[in-house]
């Protein structure tokens, strides 16, 4: 795969003898520092052709330079253009940590208060539990304790019509499954609520004050804060799912959550930023103190079994980032992912090291990898194989992939029949959380289509068994999923449920009613 391989070494210079003896001396230690970094490299290349995303962009940063940028594969895989330390990529919910930053910008300036209460700011607020409603504060939304199971309500904004207004108005039907502020539970909604809080006492809207406050002022030309903003022509990674392009996905909701687009060469200015307690070039940008509420640990998270065998002893979420230890050192990091996308960002302050990674190939193990292999190698640290490791976690995903495919596949009824007639099933059918879904005959074939999210949950529906039918929506992120419909005591339709795994989407949520 074609690679661009861009290194940046500093010494220090000083007019004199005792200089150019202090150049001397060190001119070994960079050269071994070179020699560590040109080696980095070609692991970073082999980490790339095993899990074979279709372009891949890293950068590592460290004592304020930038010491690598790798970038791999193609931007367009039908075109084979490649990827430059200037293509924009989706950082997805990595763009969290700006909104984060930006909160934290108004609370320096006295503004605002991590202690604030939402409602305040947003009359409009309200979740299923009023007491979580009257007790949630803003620090609260950044760091995804508000009671809520991860991802819930994100149904509300992937592909719909809705506007941060509806969507809302529209989490109060959510079912609180949490344990308030001891629990974690992942939330972009609660994002979005945070950015209409920075328009309530900013009077800008989230995208012009990302903009005014952080982007420009770090040289961030090219970086945009939603897909709305990209110019026709520009340097843009395009997202790919099995090697297949995706649409550029159309942010109307949410945008503070997750829908920045960025390059490697301009995420290096924010991650010097970072570990330069808040200063980029000189000038503060970001003050320490917020950096330091950012960056400390805020809810708890589970250490698994597996991240224990890595010497890994917490986890936990701060405001924007997550966070763990690793060798001894604190670990800074977020994750992104959107469809055809997935991004991650890292810092290490107590080593001034930071790495940034981003692929358009729907591919997660291979940041992880090179995360890791970054962190060995400058913590020197002795690590896994994780190019190992992390083949063997998609081995694993794809066994219990098509295990859980042939059990799906293998409990279906043969040779069952419709209860009713075709035309039964026809009719409106109302969540009231999520908005309605209507059921109608095209020709001779039943069609289902939610419509809040029209252009992408819609599809034919083919019996499956008895009152079950299948459908494909127009998503490749998604596998297929099967409406369940049920009857009422008089034999009549009276809604139904939707059967479709997905650790994103929570159709398990939606319960519809047929509309009378």
């Amino acid at each position: 795969m074609p690679s661009n391989l861009f290194f940046s070494l500093r010494p220090s210079f000083r007019i004199g003898f005792i200089g150019l003896l202090v150049v001397a001396l060190a001119l070994p230690l960079a050269a071994r520092t070179k020699n560590k970094v040109k080696k980095l490299a070609k692991e970073i290349e082999q980490s790339f052709d095993a899990f074979a995303p279709t372009g891949m962009a890293v950068a590592v940063v460290k004592d304020g330079e930038i010491v690598l940028q790798s970038t791999l594969g193609y931007k367009d895989a039908e075109a084979q253009s490649p990827i430059t330390p200037n293509t924009l990529f989706s950082i997805a919910s990595c763009s969290k940590a700006f909104t984060a930053a930006c909160v934290g910008l108004l609370v320096a300036e006295g503004k605002l208060d991590w202690s604030d209460k939402v409602t305040d700011f947003v009359p409009g607020f309200q979740l299923a539990d009023p007491c979580i409603t009257s007790q949630m504060t803003v620090r609260d939304l950044l760091c995804h304790r508000s009671g809520l199971g991860t991802f819930f309500g994100d149904l509300l904004w992937y592909g719909t019509n809705y506007t941060n207004q509806e969507v809302i108005r529209r989490m109060r039907h959510l079912p609180i499954n949490r344990q308030f502020r001891s629990e974690f539970g992942y939330q972009n909604n609660m994002y979005m609520v945070a950015g209409e809080i920075i328009r309530e006492v900013s009077g800008k809207s989230w995208s012009e004050f990302v903009v005014e406050r952080i982007f420009r002022p770090l040289g961030m030309q090219t970086t945009v804060p939603s897909n709305d903003e990209l110019a026709p022509g520009q340097d843009l990674a395009l997202g790919h799912i099995k090697g297949k392009k995706v649409p550029v996905y159309d942010f109307n909701a949410t945008k503070p959550a997750a829908s920045i687009y960025s390059s490697v060469n301009e995420l290096s200015h924010w991650m010097r930023m970072l570990l330069d307690r808040g200063r980029w070039q000189g000038k503060e940008v970001l003050p320490a103190a917020v950096l330091a509420d950012m960056f400390t640990a805020q809810v708890p998270q589970n250490v698994s079994a597996v991240w224990q065998s890595w010497g890994v002893h917490f986890r936990a979420y701060g405001l924007g980032w997550g966070m763990f230890d690793y060798a001894g050192k604190k670990v800074i990091e977020h994750n992104g992912g959107m469809p055809g996308y997935i991004s991650k960002v890292c810092v290490v302050p107590e080593e001034n090291l930071g790495v940034v990674i981003l692929n358009n190939g729907m591919n997660g193990v291979v940041n992880d990898a090179v995360r890791f292999k970054v962190l060995d190698y400058f913590l020197e640290h002795t690590g896994e194989d994780w190019d190992k490791v992390f083949g063997r976690f998609v081995e694993m995903g794809e066994e219990y992939e098509a295990h859980a495919t042939r059990e799906r596949t293998g409990s279906r009824v043969k040779r069952t029949k419709m209860s009713l007639n075709p035309e039964d099933y026809v009719g409106i059918y109302t969540d009231k959380m999520y908005g309605d879904a209507a059921v109608e005959m095209r020709g001779k074939t039943l069609h289902l289509t939610l419509q809040p999210a029209a252009a992408v949950f819609t599809s034919p529906m083919e019996h499956w068994h008895y009152d079950t039918f299948k459908v494909q929506f127009k998503d490749d992120f998604l596998t297929f999923g099967l409406i369940n419909f049920k009857l009422d005591a008089y034999g009549k339709i009276s809604g139904f449920k939707i059967d479709l795994p997905s650790d994103d989407f929570h159709f398990f949520n939606l319960d519809f009613r047929k509309k009378q």
